[in-house]
Formats: structure tokens, sequence, C-alpha cells
């Protein structure tokens, strides 16, 4: 692959590329015989982004046909976005450079950025290595759903404006005739220090409004707000393409020369109040070049790695909760045992009037209440037990009936 974008489309690029850092951290490149795509995807499968550059976007856009087949489309390869996304920082990038060449060969670990500046023809060469190389399937058609919208995106700049910065989602109603979008959900709680907001539109005030059924639609708003930022700098209209409640939302802007798909997880909150974003996702899957299917990220796989997994000894846990709920049994067993032996020994001692003022205990239940003390010594852990041992002179009883007649010290005042 090898492919020159001049300096007018480099702010494209450029934008493009910001967006793509927002939703993911992985960039996978595709180079078909007539659009160089740019795919990414987040963790957890609600959002894809595609941009596809077309080849009147670059000056020069070449693909080596022998690299391609009837199994292979295109020209994969996956990068780290934050490797690539450093060379694209700055303001008025379009003044500076003159063009950008990319350059990438079929069994190469690298790609090649040759950015040629307007200023004395100096030429930067930054080779960033690649990833493992994968391919990114998403099963979704953008076009599939039945309901289209389609306004500038400033309208729906100027709707986002009358919600908060710090809303994470928007329910749109959306009926034959107009649509209501609103940051909450009928019946759901209420959460502390929300405004509740709610925006009403007529049918006539979108270029495109066709609606063949209604519903309601969740997602989340922070793509949506990518999309439309991206979409406001170049002057696009945006446009929706969905289904239904639960299934993914489409949001697409075209351009002659690239175009860009949002694809959004959605849910219907009315059907299930207690679901969330997290439980839908977008079918998608990477394919190793290898033939290997896998569903989880070199990140994850790493994770899964290092994770110590004798912390999930579930028999262990289970017989040590057993062995203390048997300590606990006995323990409470000889506690009823001295409270039995304690309230019939007091029994036996009220039958004697003498003996009603009696300060010392009885034997039996000195004994039992030993046998306790005992039992606890033995379920303490050994904290405890070295805390005991340190401070045991503080648990001796220091009270002497023999000591009540003794004077130890004289009176000090003088009455």
């Amino acid at each position: 692959m090898n492919c020159i974008i001049p300096g007018p489309n480099i702010k494209i690029l450029s934008k493009a590329l910001h967006a793509l850092a927002k939703v993911g951290d992985e960039l996978f490149i595709e180079a078909r015989r007539e659009k160089l795509v740019f795919i990414s995807l987040n963790l957890r499968k609600t959002v894809c982004v595609k941009y596809y550059f077309l080849d009147s976007f670059f000056s020069s856009y070449v693909v080596v046909e022998d690299a391609l087949n009837d199994q292979n489309e295109a020209i994969t390869c996956k990068i780290h976005i934050k490797t690539i996304l450093p060379l694209f920082k700055g303001i008025h990038l379009e003044k500076k450079l003159d063009y950008i060449k990319l350059d990438h060969e079929a069994n190469s670990d690298k790609i090649t950025l040759r950015m040629k500046y307007k200023c004395d023809d100096i030429i930067m060469i930054h080779s960033l290595k690649l990833m493992e190389p994968a391919i990114l399937t998403i099963d979704v058609k953008p076009d599939s759903g039945c309901n289209n919208i389609l306004t500038t995106s400033s309208c729906y700049n100027q709707l986002l404006g009358m919600f908060s910065s710090s809303d994470d989602e928007i329910t749109l109603e959306i009926s034959k005739n107009k649509m209501n979008a609103k940051n909450y959900c009928t019946g759901a709680p209420v959460k502390p220090k929300h405004v509740r907001s709610q925006v009403n539109l007529n049918g006539s005030e979108f270029s495109i409004f066709e609606i063949k059924a209604e519903t309601v639609v969740n997602f989340s708003l922070k793509p949506f707000r990518t999309a439309i930022q991206f979409a406001e700098g170049l002057n696009m209209n945006i446009g929706l393409n969905f289904d239904k409640g639960g299934r993914p939302l489409a949001i697409i802007m075209k351009n002659p020369t690239f175009e860009v798909i949002f694809i959004v997880a959605t849910l219907n909150p009315y059907s299930d109040l207690h679901s969330t974003l997290s439980t839908g996702s977008i079918p998608a899957k990477i394919t190793q070049l290898n033939g290997e299917q896998l569903n989880l990220s070199q990140e994850d796989r790493d994770a899964l790695m290092n994770e110590n997994w004798d912390d999930f000894n579930v028999e262990e846990k289970i017989s040590n909760k057993g062995k203390g709920r048997k300590r606990n049994n006995k323990f409470m067993s000889i506690v009823e045992k001295a409270k039995s032996k304690s309230s019939d020994s007091n029994r036996e001692v009220s039958r004697k009037g003498d003996e009603v003022n009696d300060l010392s205990e009885p034997e039996e239940s000195r004994e039992a209440v030993e046998e306790v003390l005992e039992a606890s010594q033995r379920s303490l852990s050994p904290v405890a037990k070295k805390a005991k041992l340190v401070f045991r002179r503080c648990l001796e009883a220091t009270f002497r009936p023999n000591c009540l007649g003794d004077v130890i010290a004289p009176n000090s005042d003088s009455e």
C-alpha cells in the first residue's frame, strides 16, 4: 500500500484520528482497492467507528494487486493509536505540511509516514511498529434500519446545548411526526442533583424524517458528541439510521471524498428499566490472520496471564467457612451450657436466704465461664491472641473482698 495525502486533506485526517482515539485504543487499517478504511472499537463493543477514505481523497493511491485475492479483500494491519496520534498534534497542519506519504507492505511489521514540510523542504520519516495483525468484522449494516433522520450538525449541536455536559445518556421517543429528546427515562429512579430536560422537535425541522416504526431509543452521548464535533468543523449533515431500541444505531456522515459511520449500541428503556448500556453490544469479532477466532484483545489476554488464580480457590474457601461455622456452633453450645448451669446455681442460691448476698460465684458457674473463655481463646486470630497476651494484666480482676477493712493510706483532708 502506498498513498499520498495532500495538504488540504491533512486537517480531515487529523480530526479523524482524534475522533477515533476517543472511542478505542487500537486502530485497524484496511487498504482496499478503492478506499482506505480506519476502524476503532471500544472495549465493551458498544461503539464502533469507521472512516472510509475514497481514492479521490488521496493525490496518489496504490495497492498491490498481488496481495489481494478472494479470501483477502484488503491489506490489514493494527496499530496502537497513541503511537500515531502525536504526529498530528498542533494547529494549522495543512498550512505547515505539503503532503504525508503512507507506506506499508503486506508482510511488514511496521508502517512508515513521510511528512513533507513546506519550510526548507524538510522531510520527517516516522517508522511505527505494528501490533499483532488482525481483521475486525462488524456484522451490522449501517443502512439496514427502517427509520431515517437527516439534519445539519448545527441542529444537533443546538439540541445537545439544551442538556447538561454531565449527562451520559439520551433517550429519543420517535413517533410519526415528531421526536422527543430527554436525558431521563420515565419511571427510572431519580438521581440526586439531576435536572430533567426534554426537547420536543417536529418532523418538519429535519431535512429527512422517515419513520416507519415508532420506537424509543436510548444510547450513550459520548460517541454522539464526538460525531457532532467532527461534522460541525467540516459543516456536514448527520443522518441517523435505526430500527428499534435494542438494535444498533448508525450515525452516518457523507462527503464526496470520504464517509464516516458511527455504530452505537442502544436499548429500549421501557422494556427493561433495570438494563444499562453495558448490556447491549455490537456483534463483532477479531479474526487473527492464522485463522484463529478470538474475542479478547491483547490487554485482556495479558490481564488473564497475570491474574493470581489462587485467590479463586472456591473449594478451599468453602471448607474454611465450614470450619468456622463448626467452631461457632461449638462455641455457642458451650455458652448455652454455661448459661443453663449459672441459672440452676442462681436458683439454688435464691432458695437459701442466707446466701443471697454472697459475692462468690458457684464453682460450676466458674468452670463453665472458664470453659467459654478457653473456647474463645482458641477461636481468636493470632493477632488477637498476641494482643490478649500483652494486655492480660488489664483483664485481671482487681477487686479483693478481704481488703475492705484495711486502711492503705490516711485521709489527706483535715476534715
